[in-house]
């Protein structure tokens, strides 16, 4: 009977972890439901293990980095000063991170966590694709930033699929990847493709020269990823014919298409920097939009969109909290890297791909800024930081 307790006491102590990479994606409004979880696995956690979790991760530098992300997004509510990041994610981070005993992380967790992830995923997927076929941006969470999130889980999967000596071990791995890559497909996200290809070939290649098979395996990728293509072709064919029209009438000067007006923002959005470098327009740029559009910088149909954000993570930051918040932005982004004791293990090499898809993914969205992928990025962060003190 102690030992069942036991189990239960550790499960719910991940529940936060495995909702994130499910319900959170489900609802609107998840992390509110995420904010009770995570106060069951703090009070689980303290009860189980009494103080030594928080002992340990009180050390952490990245635990302190996230309090002072808190601590900044307070103090720019209260002086009312534009704050792109959202106090209840950041919060739910703290209180986790501070209470998550981290040798309850193991293969394991990580394989089952990825694994019921990407399940939901091409169910989210397919439900609003075929059985309710609602348009993108009517999901509870935006086509973009989903795939974004299923990103994350193929470049995990993929490390642990890399590493793993289990056939059972291997072959929900390898499952686990090609449900997530049809996922991504079936959002017909180009973006997300742009971030996750060369991630998972870095990857692959960097194992390939440690284990000195990069002859060989540079051959069996160009056999993959033929047989992926032709594979996924009927898939996000339409999307392919979509982006060579597009790119045909930006050749012939209409730019008023998906494409066209994400350069007409980033256009605009370099403007911008130019005229407010340091200070930045907060929300306070569609009197600009116009103006840009009126001295023919920018075609009206860009302006009178009205984009919530530029469609590019570092144009978008320095647009609004010029070059000292992109700056910022930078640092946050690449700290990971400089907290990372060994910088070959395999936690580095999660955290480094996990940095590459946010990055590559911020040049045609703004991820950093969606929530739900602010929550299960520095989580998967946080979460592999302070697995160095044990075996992935």
């Amino acid at each position: 009977m102690n030992k069942f307790f036991s189990k239960l006491a550790n499960f719910l102590i991940l529940l936060p972890i495995f909702w994130s990479f499910t319900g959170l994606f489900h609802l609107y409004n998840g992390d509110k439901i995420l904010v009770v979880l995570t106060l069951i696995s703090a009070l689980v956690s303290v009860i189980k293990y009494k103080k030594s979790a928080i002992v340990i991760n009180i050390k952490s530098k990245y635990v302190w980095l996230m309090y002072s992300l808190l601590l900044i997004s307070i103090t720019a509510d209260i002086l009312n000063i534009y704050n792109p990041i959202n106090i209840r994610a950041i919060a739910i981070l703290c209180v986790f991170l501070t209470f998550l005993p981290c040798q309850l992380i193991t293969r394991i967790t990580l394989t089952f966590s990825c694994f019921i992830g990407c399940i939901n995923a091409l169910f989210f997927v397919y439900h609003f694709t075929y059985i309710v076929p609602e348009a993108r941006g009517f999901w509870p969470i935006n086509a973009i930033p989903f795939a974004t999130y299923i990103c994350f889980i193929a470049v995990i999967t993929f490390v642990l699929l890399l590493t793993s000596s289990n056939i059972k071990e291997k072959t929900i791995l390898v499952l686990t990847l090609a449900i997530s890559i049809i996922s991504i497909a079936l959002t017909e996200t180009r973006g997300a493709l742009v971030a996750l290809l060369p991630t998972l070939l870095a990857i692959y290649f960097y194992f390939s020269y440690q284990r000195k098979l990069l002859k060989r395996n540079i051959l069996i990728s160009i056999v993959i990823l033929g047989l992926s293509s032709v594979a996924l072709y009927p898939i996000i064919k339409e999307r392919i014919i979509q982006t060579h029209q597009e790119i045909t009438q930006i050749d012939d000067g209409n730019t008023n298409t998906s494409i066209g007006l994400r350069l007409n923002f980033w256009k605009a959005g370099f403007n911008l920097i130019e005229q407010s470098p340091f200070v930045g327009y907060g929300d306070d740029y569609y009197s600009q939009l116009n103006k840009l559009a009126k001295e023919k910088v920018i075609i009206q149909a860009a302006a009178n969109y009205k984009p919530p954000h530029f469609h590019n993570q570092f144009i978008d930051i320095a647009v609004k909290c010029g070059l000292f918040g992109l700056a910022f932005l930078l640092v946050i982004l690449f700290t990971p890297i400089v907290l990372v004791r060994n910088k070959s293990s395999l936690n580095a090499i999660s955290i480094y791909s996990l940095i590459s898809i946010l990055a590559l993914s911020g040049l045609t969205d703004v991820p950093f800024f969606h929530k739900q992928i602010f929550i299960i990025y520095f989580l998967c962060i946080g979460i592999f930081l302070n697995r160095e003190k044990f075996e992935l």
